[in-house]
């Protein structure tokens, strides 16, 4: 099956991106992070799901097992 050029060009982009950070992933997490936090900074939206995490296990029902 052809490979869609738009997914190419993400895939390229992944590659050439994990080759500058020397495949480290601890590197390529630490940039994703600067390079949101200066979005953030220029005003424009970031989504954060840790909130969101840390309020939902709040609300989890746990129940005893069963006496038997």
């Amino acid at each position: 099956m052809p490979e869609n050029e738009i997914i190419a060009e993400i895939h390229r982009h992944r590659e050439e991106f994990a080759r500058e950070c020397h495949f480290d992933v601890q590197e390529m997490a630490r940039r994703y992070r600067e390079e949101q936090e200066q979005y953030a900074a220029a005003g424009h939206p970031v989504v954060s799901f840790v909130h969101d995490l840390e309020e939902a296990d709040s609300r989890i029902l746990r129940e005893d097992p069963p006496k038997q």
